[in-house]
């Protein structure tokens, strides 16, 4: 019955914009105005740890500049002239949300500001994330700042799929070296739900009176993994609570299809072989309602129409939707089950040419050249001077 396939109803919370999705899928599970364009105070440093980890090297030493000792709002309380490895101000930037240590990130990949801010709104585009423009690498005010609750999931996946932005923010407390501000640095991960929510892992807080209270946060519970977005939050913690709940507990997962699955065969142009063969880089799994028993959940291949040898193992030739009422639930990538590195080799190319000529190639050459030594002879033929009659000979 249609009816078995409607979601649960979701519980009430304040939040102004928010979204639930499957954290492996991306399927989204609960919106609310999930494109409204929003500004997203310190939930921007995802996007900074994943330029600078994508950019720049953990054990780089930096050398804190003035100007990003001097950032305002939340602080790792940096010095000018202190040197920190990038790590360490990663940790600082999504543990205690340094504004500072944002800044100070910015300037060591990017060499400023203002081109760290470019590789952010590039990778932004990459990523198709249509609702959001960065300003700057901490998510202090600006007009031309914000996102939406749809982008953050999005962003939040590619974060968290990250060993060590995944490591990060799932510390809950790091003792680190001081300096003549502060002796000792004992940071506390600003997310609350660690350690006091079943399941939580990862997420990164914001605040700042416009932007009001906004949380992206993630949990994994029975084989379960879910990842929140929330922006402009009253009571921020109520529903971060309430909605991971629900992403885990009105939700189950449905195995459709098993890893490893043959899912087609495409053509290669130029291969030792016809054809190469495609199967699912990964389980082909979704999210339906607890309960549900995923009856009309179909399957849709989407091949590549032809690839060009050389072909790699695993190279991606296409995706596999998971679909239910038009609907897609799911995308899973489709990989070459094994590759061919060289192609077709010389020595085959040349053999294959000097077949084709001593075949048909020398077949159409002789009827070339006999058409052609007929049209010959009979020019020669017509050229000729007509034959005089016998009496008139001399």
């Amino acid at each position: 019955m249609v009816a078995a396939y409607l979601p649960p109803p979701p519980p009430a919370i304040t939040a102004r914009a928010a979204v639930v999705v499957d954290g492996s899928t991306g399927q989204v599970l609960f919106a609310r105005h999930p494109h409204e364009e929003l500004p997203n105070a310190s939930t921007t440093k995802l996007m900074t740890a994943l330029v600078a980890v994508s950019n720049g090297n953990l054990n780089q030493v930096v050398t804190v500049s003035t100007d990003s000792a001097r950032v305002g709002g939340s602080s790792l309380y940096l010095e000018a002239g202190e040197k920190m490895t990038l790590e360490q101000l990663l940790y600082g930037m999504l543990m205690i949300s340094g504004n500072d240590a944002a800044d100070a990130i910015a300037r060591a990949v990017g060499g400023s500001d203002e081109r760290f801010v470019a590789m952010m709104n590039a990778r932004a585009a990459s990523m198709h994330l249509t609702d959001t423009h960065y300003a700057n690498p901490h998510g202090l005010p600006n007009p031309d700042h914000y996102t939406s609750a749809y982008d953050l999931t999005v962003i939040a996946r590619a974060a968290f799929a990250n060993p060590e932005i995944a490591k990060i923010t799932d510390t809950r407390t790091l003792v680190m070296q001081g300096n003549d501000r502060i002796k000792r640095r004992f940071l506390v991960n600003h997310n609350k739900l660690l350690g006091r929510f079943d399941g939580a892992l990862g997420g990164k807080t914001g605040y700042t009176l416009l932007a009001g209270r906004c949380f992206v946060g993630s949990a994994k519970r029975n084989g379960r993994f879910v990842i929140e977005a929330i922006l402009h939050s009253r009571r921020l913690w109520h529903d971060a609570a309430a909605l991971l709940n629900y992403g885990l507990d009105d939700f189950q997962n449905y195995p459709a299809i098993a890893r490893n699955t043959i899912e087609g065969h495409v053509p290669v142009e130029g291969g030792q072989d016809k054809t190469v063969t495609a199967i699912l880089a990964q389980p082909a799994q979704v999210s339906v309602p607890r309960g549900d028993p995923g009856s009309g959940i179909v399957p849709r291949v989407l091949l590549d129409p032809q690839v060009t040898a050389p072909v790699a193992a695993n190279q991606a030739l296409g995706q596999l939707e998971l679909t239910r009422a038009g609907t897609v639930l799911g995308s899973f990538p489709l990989v070459a089950q094994q590759g061919d590195p060289r192609g077709v080799p010389l020595t085959r190319r040349l053999l294959t040419a000097l077949g084709w000529f001593f075949s048909g190639g020398l077949i159409s050459f002789g009827l070339f050249s006999a058409v052609r030594w007929r049209l010959l002879r009979n020019r020669r033929r017509a050229r000729r001077p007509a034959a005089r009659p016998a009496a008139q000979r001399s």
